[in-house]
């Protein structure tokens, strides 16, 4: 369940997240020949978060960056964990650093996760087909927080926005 219609706008500081990472757009994921669910699925099989160095904790961090143009260019996704250090990183990571500035922050809750996350990203846009919303397209990230249950996860999706004058 999505909890508001309209994101919570808050000031986000600049972090760093580590993960794993692959080059990907709206129209590979929803076709069918994307990269998320295979990210997904490393993540979940393989324990990767437990082999990430310097987790500040056990939230799972998903980061879009580097957009090409908007929602319908291409864009990085990273999967992985905030971090306080990217020295001696292995190899097969890759890490980015969240930018700081005004987010947009959504919530959903009650639901399997990739429902819920489907949920929210058309909700946002439609706000910005709307022009309720106004991105800065930099980066936007999801937080992942685990239940007992997958229904029980909780997800908060920051939208970087664009400054206002």
């Amino acid at each position: 369940m999505i909890e508001a219609e309209d994101p919570v706008t808050m000031h986000v500081e600049p972090f760093l997240v580590l993960g794993i990472e692959a080059r990907t757009s709206n129209a590979r994921e929803m076709g069918g020949h994307g990269a998320i669910g295979a990210l997904w699925g490393r993540l979940m099989n393989d324990n990767f978060l437990a082999h990430i160095p310097h987790r500040v904790d056990n939230h799972v961090i998903a980061v879009y960056t580097n957009y090409e143009s908007d929602k319908d260019g291409e864009y990085s996704y990273l999967l992985g964990a905030q971090v306080n250090s990217i020295e001696k990183v292995p190899e097969e990571m890759a890490s980015c650093q969240i930018v700081v500035g005004e987010y947009g922050m959504f919530t959903a809750t009650g639901g399997p996760p990739a429902e819920m996350i489907v949920g929210i990203w058309k909700q946002i846009w439609s706000l910005e087909a709307g022009r309720k919303l106004e991105r800065a397209y930099r980066t936007d990230f999801e937080i992942y927080s685990s239940g007992t249950t997958p229904s029980d996860t909780l997800v908060d999706v920051y939208i970087g926005l664009l400054p206002r004058d």
